[in-house]
């Protein structure tokens, strides 16, 4: 008797829409009735679904060769577990960074001595694929870059920006990859006067990468010419049109944030953590911007917190506590919390002595191919 042939098709699919990928890559062997369905793109989609999230820290280091990403579990207390490159990525890799996760792909930017390379990798099938770069396109030094689904289009999207600065403006180019034609094109960029981008992760939230941008502004205070003041705008770029544009008009900004201000994801919305320091409070506040983008909305407010100018909000982990970074300038190291807002409480998750910066991206284990996907089978996400 065939295996599983005594039980109900709707069982069977119940049962393992429940089990981990790296099961599901074993039972594909165990009939042939069973690899259509684990390899089907209907249970791809909704075993996704279905999926925990985690969050990714992806990070870059200064003394070793353990370039990889740390994943912090779900629901664990434990320590982010590392993950090494694939073996084939690190040969003189002197930087890395991820880019951006969606459905389980993970796009990273990996440079070497010789070159950069962009890639997918799937954390739970341990496939990798690079993106190649085509030489007609020339040169491109990366300032920022962004990768994510684009639901109107069922398709993943690589945005890579260069940018050249002169006489205090701003100049972009920018670079699109479509992964179901993998192909690569330049699109229109956009210029800003006397502005400059972040250096901090830009992110995707619902087919729309979105960046802050910063332009300088005088700044007297009683009558005394003091820095200018940094003046932030949200750089957009629309990943089903490949057109950029900005919002600058209502951001939740004021003397007191400084500069310390991070774009996030929150239940499909774009959310930004700002950091007020005020002389008797040091407080976090989290807003997230409508979906008609015409209004900012107060999530809710961390407090109490330490006077500490270099603490960054990176992201929240099940959409419920917040994953900070906190530069301690007495250890020279990054320091990872976890605050949580109902209980007004943060516990630190790990510090790392070897690693110059976090990268917070949402991940939910799936069996998404790395390659490029036909038609059909993108409309199953979309």
């Amino acid at each position: 008797m065939a295996a599983g042939s005594c039980l109900p098709e709707d069982m069977i699919r119940e049962t393992l829409l429940r089990l981990p990928v790296q099961s599901l890559l074993r039972f594909q062997v165990v009939c042939k009735r069973w690899l259509a369905l684990i390899t089907s793109s209907d249970f791809i989609l909704t075993h996704c679904k279905h999926r925990p999230k985690h969050s990714i820290m992806l990070t870059n280091t200064w003394f070793g060769e353990n370039y990889g990403i740390s994943v912090l579990e779900a629901d664990a207390k434990s320590k982010p577990e590392h993950r090494n490159l694939p073996s084939s990525l690190m040969n003189n890799v002197v930087k890395c960074r991820g880019i951006g996760s969606s459905n389980g792909l993970l796009c990273v930017y990996v440079k070497n001595t010789h070159n950069v390379d962009y890639f997918l990798w799937n954390l739970a099938t341990r496939k990798h694929r690079l993106l190649l770069f085509p030489p007609t396109l020339g040169h491109y030094t990366p300032r920022t870059f962004g990768f994510g689904f684009v639901p109107e289009t069922s398709d993943y999207k690589l945005l890579i920006i260069d940018d050249a600065s002169f006489d205090g403006h701003l100049n972009l180019k920018a670079l699109v990859y479509t992964l179901s034609t993998d192909s690569w094109k330049e699109v229109e960029g956009v210029t800003a006067s006397r502005s400059y981008l972040s250096p901090k992760i830009s992110v995707v939230v619902q087919g729309m990468w979105y960046d802050l941008i910063f332009r300088e502004e005088e700044n007297i205070v009683q009558g005394t010419l003091r820095e200018p003041r940094k003046v932030p705008s949200i750089l957009k770029f629309n990943m089903v049109n490949d057109v950029f544009s900005k919002i600058e008009d209502g951001l939740p900004y004021d003397n007191a944030c400084g500069r310390n201000l991070n774009l996030m994801e929150y239940k499909e919305l774009l959310a930004m953590g700002v950091y007020r320091d005020e002389e008797t409070t040091f407080e976090l506040e989290i807003w997230t911007l409508m979906k008609n983008e015409y209004c900012w909305t107060k999530l809710f407010v961390c407090r109490p917190l330490p006077k500490i100018m270099t603490m960054i909000p990176l992201g929240f982990r099940n959409d419920k506590e917040i994953i900070l970074s906190d530069y301690s300038t007495e250890l020279f190291y990054d320091i990872l919390q976890l605050y949580d807002p109902s209980t007004q409480e943060s516990s630190v998750v790990s510090t790392y002595e070897d690693f110059i910066y976090f990268d917070a991206h949402n991940y939910v284990e799936s069996l998404v191919s790395v390659d490029a996907w036909s038609s059909s089978c993108m409309q199953m996400f979309s």
